[in-house]
């Protein structure tokens, strides 16, 4: 069986990056039996996406879910879910994210779907599992002692490191972001980092159940047979 999953996006970082991510969740964290197949993201602007009301929220959702629905159609046997993936930025997530996904499940009740925020913004979860990443893509070595990972910005942190070597570097997007979280320690992230966990557990949700052990009496053994 294979799992197809459509995000739906906001910004540059997530479009150069979130399969790379995804795929690493599912097989390294995870350890998922089936086969993840990330189908292109549907992006948006932030200010539509955060807003149920503005008919773009619906045509992306909509967008995503032709994307899935197509894909299901040659698929008989798969699965597969659209992800809402948006930076909270300054929004609570908590708040934000139910509104969302409420939203969306009243858009498309016949499909599954789950909506996770970053708490400010998908760099943050690179710097909560930033301890492999000394000496990567022009970061320092060592990396400086890291605090409070989803309440500061994390491309400022990261921009700061990577200047810390040459004020010239810049911190660019989406380049550097795919290159970090190739490389980034994902049970660490998910140890610092609650919005990160979140996306763990729901992907975890979609894992198909192990069947259920029967209760069937074993076969008896031949007449004379040891059964020891």
């Amino acid at each position: 069986m294979t799992f197809y999953l459509v995000p739906i996006v906001e910004g540059q970082t997530e479009v150069g990056c979130v399969e790379r991510l995804l795929q690493r969740v599912w097989t390294e964290l995870l350890a998922a039996p089936v086969r993840l197949q990330v189908l292109p993201a549907s992006r948006g602007k932030r200010d539509t996406l955060i807003n149920p009301d503005h008919p773009d929220f619906a045509a992306k959702v909509e967008e995503a879910y032709a994307k899935l629905a197509r894909r299901l159609r040659h698929d008989s046997s798969g699965q597969g879910m659209l992800l809402l993936l948006l930076d909270a930025e300054k929004d609570c997530p908590a708040e934000l994210a139910p509104r969302l996904l409420g939203a969306a499940t009243r858009l498309r009740s016949d499909a599954s779907i789950s909506c996770v925020m970053p708490k400010r913004m998908l760099e943050n979860w690179i710097v909560a599992g930033a301890s492999t990443l000394a000496g990567v893509n022009d970061l320092p070595i060592p990396l400086p002692a890291r605090d409070h990972f989803e309440d500061r910005s994390g491309a400022a942190w990261l921009e700061a490191q990577l200047r810390s070597k040459s004020k010239a570097r810049k911190y660019k997007k989406p380049d550097d972001a795919e290159a970090f979280v190739r490389a980034m320690a994902l049970q660490e992230c998910r140890d610092n980092a609650p919005s990160f966990d979140k996306l763990c557990r729901e992907l975890e949700a979609r894992l198909p159940r192990p069947p259920e052990p029967t209760d069937e009496p074993a076969p008896p053994t031949a007449e004379g047979e040891s059964s020891s």
